[in-house]
């Protein structure tokens, strides 16, 4: 696995010690497991992620 981390870490030109690639190496699968969790929920593969807010101009007749 520290050979996936390092790879991934110098195509991403991040320095890292062998102590921080190792560091980095035991939480990977965990954190690669939480990530994959995130996609395993069917319900929520077509929902929008995020809110927005859309400014658009209302006019609004306050004489009624």
């Amino acid at each position: 696995m520290n050979d996936v981390v390092k790879t991934l870490l110098d195509l991403a030109s991040l320095p890292a010690s062998e102590t921080e690639i190792a560091a980095y190496a035991s939480g990977f699968a965990i954190q690669r497991a939480e990530v994959d969790a995130l996609y395993a929920v069917p319900e929520a593969r077509y929902v929008d992620p995020a809110l927005r807010f859309r400014a658009e101009g209302r006019i609004t007749d306050w004489a009624q």
